[in-house]
C-alpha cells in the first residue's frame, strides 16, 4: 500500500542541499556586524543607568514638560539586534529615569523621521501590542540575573506586561497584570511616552539603596527593526529573557517598603440556561486580598473565587490518540505561573492549574509567592466544594502545591516541588526535584524527576534530562532523555503520554543574512525522536526536516518533511474510527507562510499532504487580519482536514471556522467576540466579553456565552440552544 512505502532519503537530501545552497548564496558576503565583543559594543557589566530623585511627581500625560526631565541623565546609546546585530539604529531613542518614594518614572523620546508611518492599532490592554511600534522596559528587581518584570507600551500608551522566571518566558507569562500608569503622544519628531511604575507593583530586595537589572527594547515595526539598551547580542538567543545580560540601575534610595495591601471585592449577577433545563439565576459575591509580607514576599487570599470573565477556549479537534492541551486563562493562576512550572511544558507537567476549579467550584484558599534572598518560594492551597449533578456527588478536595527554587551558583538553579490533592475518598501526592545549569551564551542542561504516591498504595515516577548546546549563533545541538511510567498520574498534573522512554536529538543551522536586502535568517533543523515502552518495546519514531526562511519585511515561509512510525499493541481509534493493532508508517510534506502582522491587512496559509494510519490525510487552512484602525480589528481563520482511512466510514473531514473581533472605544473600554464552529460537534459557539476598566485594577465585565446546535434534529420542536449565559461582574480594587 502507498502508505507503507519506505521514506526516500535521496529526495530529502536533495531538498536539504538545495536549501543549503540558498543559504550559501545569501550568506556569501561577510556579515557587517559580528558579536558585541568584536564590534566593541559595551556589555551589561559596564552599562549603568542612574535614576534621579525628584521632589514632585510628573504628570503622566505623555509630554516631558516638567523641568526636572532636562537634568536627568539620558540613555541614548541603543544598538540594533535586528536586522543587523550590533548595528546603528536608524532612529534615535532617548530614555530618562527618575523616581520618588512611591514610583519609578520613565520618560521616552522616540524620534522617527516619518512619524506619519508609526504603526499603532491596539487600544485593548494586554492586546497584541507587539504588532505596533512599542517599547519594553524589563526590570530585574532582585538583581539576581534570573527573573524580571516586563512592561510593554505602544504609542497610544496601551499596556501589556509579563513576569518571567529563570531566564525563560512562555505565553502565559503575559497574562500577569500589574498596576501602573502610561501615556504617549505622537509628535512632529516621532513619539513620546511617560511611565510611572509604583514600587508596590513590583517586588524587590530589602535594602536601603537597592540596585536592579534593567534592559530597554524599542521596536520599529514598519522596518522590522529592534534596538536594545544594553545590547544583548544574537549569541544570547532569548533576547530580553537573558536577564544575566541586563545593565544595572542605580541611584534608588529609601523606597516605599510599607505593608502594601489590596482588597478586591467582586459581585456577579446573571442567568444561564442549558438545553431544555430551567433557567438558573446567578448572584454571588467574593473577595481577593493581597498583602505584602515583605517587599519581596506576597500573600494572596481568595474567597468564593469566580472566573466568569475568563475567555473561552479555542476549539480543537483531536486527530491523535492522546489528550489535547488547553492553556490556563484564569488570572488568579497566571500571576507567577512560571514559578510553579515543573516538568515538560504541555507534555508532562507535575502541576497544571486547570485541574483545580473547572468542575468543582473553588470556595477559598491562598497563595504565598516571592523571594527570600536566593530562594524563590511559591505555596498554593485551594479548597473546592462538592459538585452535585443528577443525584451524583463529586466530592471537593484540598489542592496544594509548594514550589522552591534556589540560585546556588551563577546561572545554576536547583529546586523542588510537592503537590497534594486530598479528600475523604483518598489522596494523591507528588514529590519532585529539578535543576538547571546554563553555560556559554545560550547553552543549558536541565533535569527533573518526580514520584507519585496515592491512597491505593501505588507509586510511579517520571523524569527527563535535556541538553541544549549552542556554541555559536549559527548552529546548535540538542539531546533529550525522558521516561514516564505507565501509571504515572499526578493528581494536579497533565500527562499527555504514559508508558514511554523517549530519546530525542536535534541538529540546527541558523544563518543570518545581515547584508541581504530581502532575507533575514534561515533555520534548518533535523529533529529525531525514538520512543519505547517501559518494557523496551518499540512504540514510535519520527524524523522532521524543518526549513524556515524569514524575510526583512517580517514575512516568513516554512517547508517541512516528516516521517513517522507508530506501533499499536492494542486496538485504538481516531474520531471513532477503529485502528487495528500493528505497524503504521507515515510520510507528510507541509508548507506554510505568514505575512507581517503589523500591516493593515495580513494573513497566513498552510497545507499538508501525506499518509495517515494506512490511509491519507490532507490538511489546509488560512487566516486573515484586517485592522480597520485602532477601534476595530477582525481576524478570521479556517482549518480543514480531509481523511481517508481503509476502514468502514473511514472517509471523513473535519472543519473549524473562527472569527475574532476586537473593538475598542478607548484604552478603558473594549470588547472582544470569539465566534467558532466545527463540523464534529456541529455547534456554533459565541463568547462576547466587554471590559470597562473604571479605575486602575478594577473592571466591569459583561460576558455573553452561547452554544447553538446546527446538527440535524429528529424532533424539530427540540431547542437548538445548548447553552445561553449572561453575566455581569463588577470588581473594585482598594489599595492601602
Amino acid at each position: 500500500m502507498a502508505s507503507r512505502r519506505r521514506f526516500t532519503t535521496g529526495v530529502g537530501m536533495k531538498k536539504m542541499i538545495g536549501v543549503g545552497l540558498l543559504a550559501a548564496c545569501l550568506n556569501a558576503a561577510p556579515s557587517s556586524a559580528q558579536s558585541a565583543q568584536a564590534a566593541g559594543v559595551s556589555t551589561s557589566q559596564t552599562d549603568v543607568a542612574r535614576a534621579v530623585f525628584v521632589e514632585s511627581a510628573p504628570q503622566i500625560d505623555g509630554v516631558l514638560d516638567e523641568a526636572f526631565w532636562q537634568s536627568v541623565p539620558v540613555i541614548s546609546d541603543f544598538t540594533q539586534r535586528d536586522p543587523v546585530d550590533g548595528g546603528t539604529p536608524t532612529e534615535r531613542t532617548e530614555v530618562r529615569i527618575a523616581y520618588d518614594a512611591n514610583n519609578l518614572y520613565f520618560g521616552f523620546t522616540l524620534f522617527d523621521s516619518e512619524p506619519e508611518l508609526i504603526r499603532r492599532s491596539i487600544l485593548q490592554r494586554e492586546g497584541r501590542i507587539d504588532q505596533d511600534d512599542h517599547v519594553w522596559i524589563a526590570l530585574d528587581t532582585y538583581n539576581d540575573d534570573r527573573n524580571a518584570y516586563l512592561f510593554e507600551m505602544n504609542s497610544f500608551g496601551t499596556q501589556g506586561d509579563a513576569l518571567f522566571n529563570d531566564e525563560s518566558m512562555t505565553l502565559s507569562d503575559w497574562n500577569w497584570e500589574g498596576v501602573y500608569r502610561s501615556e504617549a503622544r505622537i509628535t512632529a519628531e516621532g513619539w513620546t511616552l511617560e511611565v510611572a511604575i509604583p514600587f508596590t507593583t513590583i517586588r524587590f530586595a530589602e535594602a536601603e539603596a537597592p540596585e536592579m537589572g534593567i534592559a530597554i527594547r524599542r521596536a520599529i515595526r514598519r522596518k522590522n527593526e529592534d534596538v536594545y539598551w544594553p545590547h544583548i547580542p544574537q549569541e544570547f538567543r532569548g533576547g530580553i529573557t537573558n536577564v544575566s545580560q541586563y545593565a544595572t540601575l542605580t541611584g534608588l534610595r529609601d523606597l516605599r517598603k510599607g505593608r502594601y495591601m489590596e482588597l478586591k471585592p467582586f459581585a456577579i449577577g446573571g442567568a444561564q440556561k442549558a438545553g431544555e433545563s430551567d433557567t438558573d439565576f446567578l448572584d454571588d459575591i467574593g473577595v481577593d486580598f493581597k498583602y505584602a509580607l515583605t517587599s519581596s514576599m506576597t500573600l494572596d487570599l481568595t474567597y468564593n473565587t469566580d472566573f466568569a470573565q475568563v475567555e473561552s477556549d479555542n476549539v480543537q479537534i483531536n486527530l491523535t490518540r492522546f489528550s489535547l492541551f488547553f492553556p490556563e486563562k484564569r488570572e488568579f493562576f497566571l500571576e507567577r505561573a512560571g514559578l510553579f512550572s515543573f516538568g515538560k511544558s504541555r507534555d508532562t507537567e507535575v502541576f497544571f492549574s486547570r485541574r483545580i476549579g473547572l468542575a468543582n467550584d473553588i470556595f477559598g484558599g491562598g497563595r504565598v509567592t516571592g523571594q527570600a534572598g536566593r530562594l524563590s518560594v511559591g505555596v498554593l492551597s485551594l479548597n473546592t466544594s462538592d459538585l452535585t449533578e443528577g443525584g451524583l456527588v463529586t466530592p471537593g478536595a484540598n489542592n496544594s502545591v509548594m514550589r522552591l527554587r534556589a540560585d546556588v551558583l551563577p546561572r545554576t538553579t536547583v529546586g523542588g516541588i510537592v503537590t497534594s490533592i486530598q479528600n475523604d475518598s483518598g489522596h494523591n501526592r507528588v514529590v519532585g526535584a529539578d535543576t538547571q545549569v546554563r553555560f556559554w551564551n545560550s547553552s543549558s542542561i536541565d533535569g527533573w524527576f518526580a514520584k507519585v504516591w496515592d491512597s491505593e498504595g501505588g507509586t510511579s515516577s517520571a523524569g527527563a534530562v535535556d541538553l541544549q548546546v549552542r556554541p555559536a549563533r549559527w548552529y546548535s545541538l540538542a539531546g533529550q532523555f525522558q521516561t514516564v511510567d505507565s501509571d504515572f498520574d499526578p493528581g494536579l498534573g497533565f500527562v499527555r503520554r504514559r508508558d514511554m522512554v523517549k530519546y530525542s536529538g536535534t541538529v540546527a543551522y541558523t544563518p543570518r543574512f545581515e547584508n541581504s536586502t530581502w532575507a533575514r535568517s534561515l533555520t534548518m533543523a533535523l529533529v529525531m525522536d525514538h520512543i519505547e515502552g517501559q518494557a523496551g518495546d518499540k512504540q514510535s519514531t519520527s524524523q522532521l526536516m524543518h526549513n524556515m526562511l524569514s524575510m526583512q519585511s517580517g514575512d516568513w515561509v516554512s517547508f517541512n518533511v516528516r516521517k513517522r512510525f507508530e506501533r499499536l499493541g492494542d486496538a485504538s481509534s481516531i474520531q471513532g474510527r477503529p485502528l487495528a493493532p500493528g505497524d503504521y508508517d507515515f510520510t507528510a510534506v507541509d508548507v506554510s507562510a505568514k505575512t507581517n502582522e503589523s500591516r493593515t491587512f495580513s494573513g497566513g496559509a498552510n497545507a499538508s499532504v501525506g499518509s495517515f494510519w494506512n490511509g491519507n490525510r490532507t490538511t489546509y487552512g488560512g487566516s486573515f487580519t484586517w485592522k480597520t484602525g485602532p477601534f476595530l480589528t477582525m481576524t478570521g481563520g479556517a482549518t480543514r482536514n480531509d481523511v481517508d482511512l481503509p476502514v468502514a466510514d473511514g472517509d471523513f473531514s473535519t472543519t473549524v471556522l473562527s472569527m475574532d473581533l476586537l473593538a475598542a472605544v478607548s484604552r478603558d473600554l473594549f470588547a472582544n467576540a470569539l465566534v467558532q464552529w466545527d463540523d464534529v460537534s456541529r455547534t456554533l459557539q459565541a463568547n462576547v466579553r466587554i471590559d470597562w476598566i473604571h479605575t486602575p485594577g478594577s473592571d466591569l465585565f459583561l460576558v455573553l456565552d452561547t452554544g447553538y446546535s446546527t446538527a440535524d434534529r429528529l424532533d424539530p420542536r427540540e431547542s437548538r440552544w445548548l447553552r445561553r449565559t449572561g453575566v455581569v461582574k463588577l470588581t473594585y480594587m482598594m489599595a492601602f
